[in-house]
């Protein structure tokens, strides 16, 4: 019994895992464009690392992924300059974006930026890119909530705790003596 339980610890301690993102659905509407250049609409989802970091005073989570449509057209992933790693932060300060932003690409465009109109005002952001895509607009953000899935530790002490229970109920009958009267 004693192996048991310390094969299924050990199991359950090699097999656990921390959750490995977090995910924010986001969008984007043009209010004013610039430049004569055509009103936008972003949606999609930012998937971040799960370990916060602090960036200009504000808690902030690294983006490692993007996906959604910007005017109908895939968004294909995150810009990235050669040989000059880039990287973006979703915020928890009162904009989720801070004035840096994402930059990503979609269909033929590549470099698309999308961040907080610093120094505007709270709730405005801009979208730019390849001299076409230009405007202000509002944007919001949430978080994804995800399908409750245990971990797989959390399965291996499930397991073991049936384990458990069904070897105590099967010793505590055995010790169970009836008297006929």
């Amino acid at each position: 019994m004693k192996t048991v339980f310390a094969l299924t610890a050990a199991i359950a301690a090699l097999s656990s895992t921390q959750a490995s993102a977090a995910q924010f659905n986001f969008s984007f509407d043009t209010t004013s464009t610039l430049f004569g250049g055509p009103a936008q609409t972003v949606r999609g989802i930012f998937n971040t690392s799960d370990t916060a970091v602090q960036r200009d005073g504000q808690t902030a989570l690294a983006i490692t992924g993007i996906s959604g449509m910007i005017n109908d057209v895939a968004i294909s992933g995150l810009f990235d300059a050669p040989g000059n790693p880039t990287y973006y932060y979703f915020t928890t300060g009162p904009t989720f974006l801070d004035g840096s932003g994402v930059r990503f690409n979609a269909g033929a465009a590549s470099n698309i930026a999308f961040f907080h109109q610093d120094g505007v005002s709270a709730d405005v952001y801009r979208i730019n890119g390849n001299g076409t895509i230009s405007a202000f607009g509002s944007a919001s953000s949430s978080a994804v909530v995800a399908a409750a899935v245990p971990e797989a530790a959390t399965w291996a002490m499930m397991i073991a705790g049936f384990g458990m229970t069904g070897a105590a109920m099967r010793t505590r009958r055995r010790n169970t003596r009836m008297t006929l009267a």
